[in-house]
């Protein structure tokens, strides 16, 4: 996002304690607060520079610069909520300045405001663990794995804090579902059955999906993959993002976050239309 320099000295006087300084904030806690309060890695590399300082405030300050007017105001509300807890005079002397700032990014123009989704943290994830559930599920009776599915799915979004819905419903073979990622809701349908999933059981579901707001987006997850005719039959141009069971085992693996791998399929989705792009084709990982 294009900052201009009246909002740069704002922002230095709202949140700098002193040059270099954000706050009262450590180096530890500050990646800690990025992490809990943002779901973002300020540590990144795309946050440092080898010539340059790389304080908190120099940090803060790439990622501003790097990022969108969303994000912008996302991290501008929570660095003031955490003002006002630690130090309630300083934030009530400088009330009128958070608002004039506030106002100042608001009207930036559109033109101006364009920028990328911050570096995600997703620190504590253990993804030998998950892998390693993901191996126990396969060596179960079949009327037991569907409900480990179920769980072991609740367990992965929440891992990487997408919110899933509590109320997932595992009618037979299927589990039913909602999740959160970047702001978006996306309808969840997932298939632990032995066999491939075919064509037909991906219409049903996109047959759900057109009878919600045109916005809504479905994920369908095949624990055993897509018949090699489902796509050719299926057809392009839906709101359906496929993704199989060795698609997430693998980038696991890879230690890749699975909303990682999902955005990747779905940027895949709408420059080729295709639903389905195995983990190991799409562009993003072709290396790993």
């Amino acid at each position: 996002m294009k900052i201009k320099y009246q909002d740069s000295v704002l922002f230095s006087r709202l949140f700098e304690s002193s040059p270099g300084y954000i706050l009262n904030f450590s180096n530890k806690t500050f990646t800690i607060f990025f992490d809990e309060e943002l779901n973002i890695d300020i540590d990144d590399a795309v946050y440092l520079a080898e010539d340059e300082s790389n304080s908190k405030a120099k940090r803060l300050w790439r990622l501003i610069t790097k990022s969108d007017r969303e994000t912008v105001l996302r991290v501008t509300d929570r660095l003031w909520s955490y003002k006002k807890q630690t130090d309630p005079e300083d934030a009530e002397r400088l009330s009128a300045d958070y608002h004039q700032l506030i106002e100042r990014l608001n009207s930036v123009s559109e033109l101006d405001q364009s920028g990328g989704k911050p570096v995600p943290a997703y620190t504590g994830v253990s993804y030998a663990g998950l892998t390693d559930e993901m191996n126990s599920i396969k060596s179960l009776p079949p009327h037991q794995r569907g409900y480990r599915f179920e769980t072991w799915l609740k367990q992965l979004f929440a891992a990487f804090r997408l919110e899933p819905r509590a109320g997932f419903r595992n009618t037979g073979e299927q589990i039913d579902g909602s999740f959160k990622m970047e702001g978006e809701y996306y309808l969840l349908e997932a298939k632990w059955h032995k066999g491939a999933t075919p064509a037909p059981d991906l219409h049903v579901f996109d047959g759900k999906l057109r009878q919600k707001a045109s916005w809504t987006r479905g994920v369908f997850i095949s624990w055993n993959g897509f018949t090699p005719d489902c796509f050719e039959a299926f057809g392009r141009g839906s709101s359906v993002v496929c993704v199989s069971g060795a698609d997430i085992y693998h980038s696991l693996g890879d230690r890749i976050p699975f909303p990682v791998l999902l955005d990747a399929k779905i940027r895949q989705a709408s420059e080729s239309g295709k639903p389905y792009v195995p983990y190991k084709e799409l562009p993003e990982f072709r290396s790993n």
